[in-house]
């Protein structure tokens, strides 16, 4: 038995974090100079993130005991917006509600202080989990749907397409979660395991056990009886089979056992409870829209804080708006591929880089620190397309002449590959399943589509193929039918 205790509440967002009982607010690691009216003006305002302030509270709260002119709320509040980089068109913190006060208005991620609490440690600590993105944007109602849906079932997947941000969500599912399960939570990540027998393996390192080879699985088992924990198992579309006979063994044989995976497809296993990650909502494209209503929309709000990161002179005009929200449309939400964007908004600007979409593929590149295959959108789409039967590449190939949604009917008049061993039909559902093509409920009627990153991927996969100029007459010849 051991006492651990938790680190001080801190409030993070956008590169800021704030540490009250510090007295300190850092940016990027960096110290930043603030007063201390405006210290305390900016700790109740996140201590509250969306709530409105009147202007009395936030007196109460700078000036305790003391009557002071409002004059001196204004003073301090405009000193927090310059030191938080506040500018026209830029990401916004502090809104003034007129007639009322101040609202903090950017996504807050809060750890809490917490008591002295005995807990068990297992082999190697209790919890290995990676550090959690701050300020999480747009997928609060996702994590707090797949903590009560993991509460429900012992499994549940997160899948969705690459560069959607599933591990991103899953840390924050898996810390929320931690404290419901005795012995931790433990993060497998999967990506560079490359030989499927060695997944018990990965999982039992990631615990901290030192078994290798045949015997893995066994000792996985045996340790992970009678332990109540959550596995977060991470990328496991490479290895999908193996994994998915792993869980299943270990739901059956660890009664208090909770697996969360991310996965471009689901393990299709008893018990499994499949959560679809969903695009990060963008703007409309309109001439009217202002840069203040883009941070309505998750998809823009990521989009200029990465910017604003990268740049603090970057800003958003309002005849900048609806190029911004082209940009957050034509990259499907994805939240890799509007990262990619915005760490080349502050090189090229917005203008410039809505013209360079087209070639995204080639232009965009991530951080270093990032793993390989999120160093472009093509590398993404290529951890997807490699793992794809060579029926499924073809007929992805096929489906990129479609612009917009298709129906079945049509897909399989254009995607028809004579291959005997399986059909447009089944080739489709598998596609749909590892998250490359969207299939989309109206009413009782299905539509399909690919994202529009997928689309420009699988275009020039077909391009350098033998069959372009024959699809594209096919699908010419199939509007003329319908015509």
């Amino acid at each position: 038995m051991t006492l651990q205790f938790e680190q001080p509440r801190s409030f993070a967002f956008g590169p800021f974090v704030l540490n009250p009982e510090q007295q300190m607010l850092v940016e990027d690691e960096t110290p930043v100079a603030l007063g201390g009216r405006a210290f305390d003006l900016l700790t109740a305002l996140v201590e509250q993130p969306g709530v409105v302030l009147s202007k009395s509270e936030l007196l109460a709260r700078g000036w305790p005991g003391l009557a002071v002119e409002e004059a001196n709320l204004k003073v301090n509040i405009a000193s927090l917006r310059r030191a938080l980089g506040e500018k026209a068109g830029s990401l916004q913190y502090i809104a003034t509600v007129i007639g009322r006060g101040y609202r903090f208005v950017a996504p807050v991620r809060t750890s809490q202080p917490g008591r002295a609490v005995a807990e068990r440690r297992p082999v190697g600590g209790q919890s290995n989990l990676p550090p959690a993105i701050a300020g999480i944007v747009g997928r609060a109602g996702d994590i707090a749907q797949i903590q009560k849906g993991l509460e429900a079932d012992r499994l549940l997947s997160i899948v969705g397409a690459g560069g959607m941000g599933k591990t991103t969500v899953a840390v924050a599912v898996a810390e929320g979660f931690a404290g419901q399960v005795s012995d931790g939570a433990w993060f497998v990540d999967l990506a560079s395991v490359d030989d499927a027998a060695q997944a018990p393996a990965a999982i039992a390192r990631a615990l901290g056990l030192s078994t290798q080879g045949a015997d893995a699985r066994a000792e996985l088992l045996d340790h992970l009886r009678g332990r109540r924990l959550l596995l977060v198992l991470d990328n496991c579309e490479h290895l999908i089979e193996a994994v998915a006979s792993c869980a299943q063994q270990l739901l059956a044989e660890a009664p208090q056992v909770r697996i969360l995976a991310t996965s471009r497809e689901p393990l299709r296993i008893n018990g499994e409870r499949v959560y679809r990650l969903p695009p990060l909502d963008a703007p409309p494209i309109e001439e009217s829209l202002q840069a203040a209503a883009l941070l309505a929309f998750p998809a823009a709000q990521l989009f200029i804080e990465r910017a604003a990161a990268r740049n603090r002179a970057f800003q958003v005009e309002d005849e900048d708006a609806p190029i911004v929200a082209e940009i957050c449309q034509r990259l499907d939400g994805l939240a890799l591929a509007i990262e990619l964007a915005a760490n080349s908004a502050s090189a090229f600007g917005v203008r410039e880089l809505l013209g360079l979409l087209d070639g995204r593929f080639r232009q965009l590149g991530g951080l270093r620190s990032w793993p390989d295959r999120h160093q472009t959108m093509t590398a993404a789409i290529d951890w997807s397309y490699n793992l794809l039967s060579e029926e499924e590449r073809v007929v992805l190939r096929r489906l990129s002449v479609f612009p917009t949604t298709f129906t079945l009917r049509s897909a399989c008049r254009i995607a028809e590959t004579g291959c005997e061993s399986t059909s447009p039909i089944e080739t489709l559902a598998a596609l749909v399943d590892k998250s490359l093509v969207t299939a989309e409920l109206g009413g009782s009627a299905v539509s399909y589509r690919l994202l529009d990153t997928t689309r420009t991927y699988a275009q020039r996969k077909l391009a350098e193929s033998d069959e372009d100029q024959w699809v594209r007459q096919r699908y010419a010849d199939s509007l003329n039918a319908d015509n």
